[in-house]
């Protein structure tokens, strides 16, 4: 504010200066100073000779251009890297092998546990259609033989003349002991769930020795798929690669350590703008209605919408980052300047007709009205019945009321 008013004070000055000599034909270079000392020259103010808008310019930021997903690839392992690409820099798609660590090597483990899976699987079958099917043979002779034996022992006990002729051809007295009924029932009863077991699962009869082997395979081959998944470097989705290292023609073998960055991979399908704002009276303005433009080299203007906005930490210090997002057209040609430095500018929309006054214009009109530092109390002094709608870096909105207003001075 008072270097604003230093320089409106030597152009009073300078144009009060001029005016003592007498008027020459030579004709000046007409510039901003002079333009602004003319204006202020008149006896009144003149509101159509600034724009009346709904969008504002609020200043010049720098800004930098990022992509929707940007992940850097650091190896985890040491070792040879064979890398499947051949320029710095290209599109892929998602899940595109690009390098691998000792495929050579992977390539044999896996060749080898794909040999035990066979052989485990052959062993489980011969289990399954021959093993456990004679086991369920037995099973069943068993279960007849325990029945038949019931039976017989059934009928002993309640006949004692077919039990003493049964005892004298030979037969064991074992047969009319008590509890000989009740024991050939209970053995019956286990030869009957030891059947119906066989036939309602087989994995039950498979030996603990296959079990344990095939625990011990599904942990090899896990173990060797997370070394495998660590050694193989994919796109983690669309878009573009950028190999960090140095590349050399006719070279696809190189040594890599453990930590080494590899690529950066970036998703260009959505390009937004990171734009800090350190301007509190900024930041109470409601987001959605501010906006980013950025000027490519050519001139022409790309224009972001606000997309959200987050405290973020910058050098151990918290600063407000708002992000804006390009439409999915302009994505090509803004994605070009990722990774440059840019400037953007900084647009609100106002949201009624509203008169953007550069500052220097204000000052040089009535330097004691905003003398004070205060923009809005200057405004109401400088132009009853006008306000302050927002300050921008180096103009303000200033909204007039439809009548015609007469500048105080």
């Amino acid at each position: 504010m008072k270097r604003i008013l230093s320089l409106a004070m030597m152009l009073a000055v300078a144009a009060t200066a001029c005016s003592k000599k007498p008027a020459t034909p030579v004709r000046a270079k007409t510039t901003l100073a002079d333009s602004v000392v003319a204006m202020t020259n008149q006896a009144a103010w003149n509101w159509d000779a600034f724009p009346a808008v709904r969008r504002m310019r609020l200043g010049m930021l720098p800004c930098t251009l990022q992509p929707r997903s940007q992940i850097v690839m650091n190896s985890t392992i040491a070792g040879t890297l064979k890398v499947y690409v051949t320029v710095p820099q290209t599109n892929l798609q998602s899940g595109f092998v690009f390098g691998e660590f000792d495929p050579a090597i992977f390539e044999l483990e896996a060749k080898a546990l794909e040999e035990a899976r066979v052989k485990l699987d052959e062993r489980e079958k011969f289990q399954r259609e021959v093993e456990i099917p004679r086991l369920r043979l037995k099973s069943e002779r068993e279960l007849k033989e325990t029945k038949r034996h019931v039976d017989m022992v059934a009928y002993l006990s309640t006949n004692r003349e077919m039990a003493d002729l049964t005892l004298s051809a030979g037969e064991s007295k074992s047969l009319l002991r008590p509890d000989s009924l009740a024991d050939a029932q209970m053995e019956l009863q286990l030869a009957n769930q030891n059947l119906t077991y066989i036939q309602e699962t087989n994995s039950v009869m498979f030996s603990t020795d296959v079990g344990t082997l095939r625990l011990n395979w599904e942990r090899q081959r896990a173990e060797f798929e997370r070394k495998r998944a660590q050694a193989t470097l994919k796109m983690p989705f669309t878009g573009q690669l950028t190999i960090t290292m140095p590349l050399a023609d006719g070279l696809a073998d190189y040594p890599v350590n453990a930590g080494q960055e590899i690529a950066v991979a970036r998703d260009l399908s959505i390009v937004r703008v990171r734009v800090p704002i350190a301007n509190s009276a900024w930041n109470a303005i409601p987001p959605e209605r501010l906006f980013a433009v950025v000027r490519l080299p050519s001139g022409k203007e790309m224009e972001a919408q606000f997309a959200y906005n987050k405290v973020e930490t910058k050098q151990n210090r918290e600063e407000s980052a708002y992000y804006f997002q390009f439409l999915p057209e302009h994505t090509p040609l803004v994605a070009r300047l990722i990774g440059t430095d840019v400037t953007c500018e900084l647009w609100l929309n106002v949201g009624q007709v509203t008169r953007v006054v550069p500052k220097l214009a204000l000052i040089m009109h009535n330097p004691r009205a905003f003398q004070s530092g205060n923009w809005s109390v200057g405004v109401a002094e400088a132009f009853p019945g006008a306000r302050l709608a927002v300050e921008g870096q180096t103009d303000l909105g200033i909204v007039v009321p439809t009548k015609n207003v007469v500048a105080s001075r």
